[in-house]
């Protein structure tokens, strides 16, 4: 069936093991891929970028070499390379005149209306004028992402599922390491891209594999959120975030990883 994808108001989320290397450290080179993909999709478009990558860019900043297993180290990296990250974000969007804003979350702002409607205020005009607002998880004061405290929460999945629901988004695009949700572990030979899921039930609950090595998250999560997204009458497409021009494509109704269609 061919897809009929429209979206003016976009959530786009990037994961730390499309942004990471093999090391854990920030990938420079993919940044600048999908800088430039936003910059030719945002004509007409309102973007918001749900990001990780602060936790790799503090590694590399304090010369840690191996990702740090208990939490105070992790929330310090992700201090250290926050700013580095943003920084970065800058200078590849300036290169194409894209003005960006930074906003730092926790899941606490969306349980208090005063927060929540500061933040949709903010983020509202923001995007009306122009300007590509990235999001992150406040990690030095938040365990949701870099630990396990909420095991439904991984790696900013269910962040950009309440961006996207709470904003009423047109769409959620999920940018992994992977083509999308394969019916078994992509490890093993014959297994096959399920390119639309209608319904996500228990046996599309069994797809998902284990969590990933780099981050909190792994397709179990992307499936979550996409549950929780569907159901509030929005696409979600999950796809290879290190694959050329991967967000044009989707945006031009090509048949790119996995869409989730609205009514779970």
């Amino acid at each position: 069936m061919k897809r009929n994808f429209k979206s003016r108001k976009l959530v786009i989320k990037i994961g730390t093991n499309t942004l990471s290397d093999k090391r854990g450290l920030l990938d420079a080179k993919v940044m600048k891929n999908i800088a430039s993909q936003i910059a030719k999709i945002r004509k007409n478009r309102q973007i918001i970028l749900v990001t990780s990558g602060a936790i790799g860019a503090g590694m590399k900043e304090l010369k840690v070499r191996k990702k740090p297993k208990d939490i105070v180290m992790k929330q310090v990296c992700a201090g250290v390379g926050q700013s580095i990250l943003m920084a970065k974000y800058h200078d590849l969007f300036q290169r194409y005149g894209i003005k960006i804003a930074q906003i730092l979350l926790t899941h606490d702002v969306f349980k208090n209306k005063t927060t929540f409607k500061n933040l949709r205020n903010s983020l509202n005009r923001l995007l009306n004028l122009g300007v590509v607002t990235i999001i992150n998880e406040n990690d030095p004061i938040s365990v949701d992402e870099i630990g396990p405290a909420f095991p439904a929460v991984g790696d900013n999945d269910h962040m950009s599922a309440l961006i996207a629901t709470k904003l009423k988004a047109d769409a959620l695009v999920i940018l992994t390491n992977v083509n999308g949700l394969y019916d078994k572990d992509p490890i093993n030979k014959g297994a096959v891209l399920v390119r639309e899921v209608r319904k996500i039930d228990r046996k599309i609950d069994r797809m998902c594999g284990k969590e990933s090595h780099l981050g909190v998250g792994g397709m179990k999560s992307k499936i979550q959120a996409a549950k929780e997204t569907t159901k509030a009458g929005i696409i979600v497409v999950v796809a290879n975030g290190r694959h050329k021009d991967v967000l044009p494509r989707i945006l031009n109704n090509e048949e790119v990883g996995t869409i989730f269609y609205p009514g779970n």
